[in-house]
């Protein structure tokens, strides 16, 4: 009996381990990637190619391809330049190794196997555990574009005071913001290098569209409306963008002093009932 419980716990390390190196495991990135953080440069990713990959063409249901190129934009959207076939194999290490973490103690303690509709019930759900990691992915990163804006904007803005040209304070904030907004600002100009049909405006509008972030989109779409001067456009709306986030900062602050004081609720109602009923109780004695 102890053995058995010994080796089901030896399992269910091994299994978690498992899981959490492939899930989070280092990643090797790609030669130009490395290539360009060796020389000190930005990499430029590859935003702008919506089409599935050569093995997912042909022969699949219109269903599945759909569900496969839904999960191809939001892995571009999460940033984390992971594939379409790593995150596929995620899932299905998920959904083997989800029922044997569970299922392997069971069997050591109890000597019988889980009923195979536990199974596939844990299994279905560990399908589905990337796909929540893959949403929050996507969310936080639109979260730190929405927070690095303001900065962003009042850099832009200091440049253009400074004398320089709109590239090169697109390329300032490229270089100086560190997340994912500066990715996204170097990959709008990569695009406009490269196509010659396009100003480095018209890019930022079509990469701030493919972000997702509204506040990123809106102000991509008025830069590319408005002629120079930038200059006064850019300090009202890096204004405009501080308050914003400072008006969503405090509803996040006050819908997590809400969530923190919520388990209260019960609580209370449970003591005001009590102390009534002691009341009436006691008056219901006395008379």
């Amino acid at each position: 009996m102890v053995s058995g419980v010994i080796a089901g716990f030896l399992l269910f390390s091994c299994g978690t381990l498992v899981l959490v190196w492939h899930r989070y495991g280092q990643k090797t990135a790609p030669l130009s990637s490395r290539l360009a953080t060796v020389r000190g440069e930005r990499p430029a990713t590859a935003r702008f190619r919506v089409a599935l990959p050569g093995w997912v063409d042909g022969g699949l249901p219109p269903w599945l391809t759909e569900r496969l190129a839904g999960y191809q934009l939001k892995l571009r959207l999460a940033g984390e330049g992971k594939t379409l076939a790593r995150f596929l194999l995620d899932k299905l290490v998920s959904a083997v190794v989800l029922p044997l973490i569970l299922a392997i103690p069971y069997l050591a303690v109890t000597h019988r196997a889980p009923s195979l509709l536990l199974g596939l019930a844990l299994a279905a759900a560990g399908f589905f555990i990337p796909d929540l990691g893959l949403r929050q992915a996507v969310k936080r990163r639109r979260e730190r574009v929405f927070l690095e804006l303001p900065d962003a904007l009042s850099m832009m803005a200091l440049s253009l005071g400074a004398g320089q040209s709109l590239r090169q304070a697109l390329e300032l904030a490229a270089r100086d913001c560190r997340g994912p907004l500066g990715a996204d600002i170097a990959a709008a100009l990569t695009l406009a290098r490269r196509e010659r049909t396009l100003d480095e405006r018209q890019a930022m509008v079509r990469v701030a569209n493919e972000s997702g972030e509204p506040g990123f989109a809106r102000f991509a779409e008025l830069l590319a409306t408005k002629e120079s001067p930038y200059l006064d456009f850019l300090r009202a709306n890096a204004a405009q963008a501080r308050a914003e986030q400072n008006r969503l900062l405090e509803q996040a602050a006050d819908r997590a002093y809400l969530a923190m004081h919520a388990p209260l609720a019960p609580l209370l109602t449970a003591l005001v009932l009590l102390v009534s009923y002691g009341f009436l109780h006691l008056l219901s004695s006395s008379i």
